[in-house]
């Protein structure tokens, strides 16, 4: 079980804020137009279909997936339905075209969105909490969102199964909003540790 304190889960989000905040700065500056990005909440599932994106299970979204890896690992994953991640791209490319022709382009620039985007989120808990993280070169996916993780937790120990922190992501653009959503995918062992250092760096900070 996921059993994070008050402080705990407010120490994670503003960790992640924090980073959220920095790559809307680097967005804005590579589209050259503003783009705010909030996190309005983070939640800790044990199980995908607890998750907003499995209650449309046949539902293809568009994914920017990064593994990591340091004091705890996992994958980090940016989610969006397919129709939101082409809206997304049309609107930070500025292109005036069908949403059904910018599939060459989507891969491309969706690529690039997340690798700002993750690579803020693990950049601000590694710089803060004084832990050193890797991160793999971003890879891209499209599929049924019920076929989105690549596990399959039956038969793993309940420390190995994945479990889930999941952010949601608001993208305030010039024309439009868009929602999508991060993923920090972990199993409990690694989750302890996670709120092991965030302890620590409370304990520092206010001991």
């Amino acid at each position: 079980m996921i059993d994070l304190t008050e402080l705990e889960h407010d120490t994670i989000s503003e960790l992640i804020n924090i980073g959220v905040g920095r790559a809307a700065a680097s967005l804005s500056e590579m589209v050259e137009q503003p783009v705010e990005l909030t996190v309005p909440r983070i939640t800790f599932v044990e199980h995908f279909s607890d998750t907003d994106l499995a209650k449309a299970p046949t539902e293809v979204v568009s994914a920017v997936s990064q593994s990591f890896d340091g004091p705890f690992k996992g994958e980090a994953m940016l989610v969006f339905p397919e129709e939101r991640s082409l809206e997304l791209v049309r609107s930070l490319l500025k292109v005036d075209v069908p949403l059904n022709t910018l599939t060459d382009l989507e891969q491309e620039a969706l690529m690039e969105v997340g690798n700002i985007i993750l690579n803020a989120c693990l950049g601000s808990i590694s710089n803060v909490l004084g832990e050193p993280i890797n991160c793999s070169m971003p890879s891209f996916r499209k599929r049924e969102s019920r076929s989105l993780l690549d596990v399959d937790d039956s038969a793993a120990s309940d420390a190995k199964k994945p479990l889930l922190m999941i952010l949601h992501v608001q993208f305030m653009l010039r024309h439009n909003d868009i929602d999508g959503y991060v993923l920090f995918v972990m199993d409990l062992d690694s989750i302890q540790l996670l709120r092991e250092l965030v302890r620590r760096f409370l304990a520092d900070s206010f001991g």
